[in-house]
């Protein structure tokens, strides 16, 4: 199993948790080929509303992916982004992402490029931590 950050605006990041499929990237496949099912995504969002809105900076959301399959879908003509299915874990609470101590892949203050490219790996190290938080056992 691995591990992974996906960059999403929150308003955007409750539509697919209500909806049960992930996005990232602008639709684009290549980063959700790289998943397998069963591998755990969490959902950063660094603010409300994509290219505005309240500055947030929060790990919203923890889902996993159901299966391998990347569809597309036409979200409004002319646009269809690839999306795959997940599925949300619900028991899990919002976290500040600075609150969680011990990250390996924000010790480096350059992080915030690392984000830039709206999907990332992550380690097992990490992972834990964050699960750990957001199950409110910090």
């Amino acid at each position: 199993m691995k591990h992974w950050i996906a960059v999403i605006s929150q308003a955007h990041a409750r539509i697919a948790a209500e909806s049960g499929f992930l996005q990232v990237c602008h639709g684009k496949a290549g980063p959700l080929r790289k998943t397998r099912s069963g591998d755990e995504v969490f959902i950063y969002c660094p603010r409300s509303e994509m290219g505005g809105g309240d500055v947030l900076k929060t790990v919203e959301f923890h889902c996993v992916f159901q299966n391998d399959d990347v569809y597309q879908v036409e979200q409004f003509p002319g646009f269809t982004p690839h999306r795959k299915d997940v599925v949300f874990n619900r028991h899990f609470q919002p976290v500040v992402l600075k609150e969680v101590a011990g990250l390996e892949f924000t010790a480096d203050s350059h992080w915030g490029m690392l984000a830039r490219r709206g999907f990332f790996e992550i380690g097992p190290h990490d992972a834990a931590l964050l699960r750990k938080a957001m199950q409110g056992d910090k």
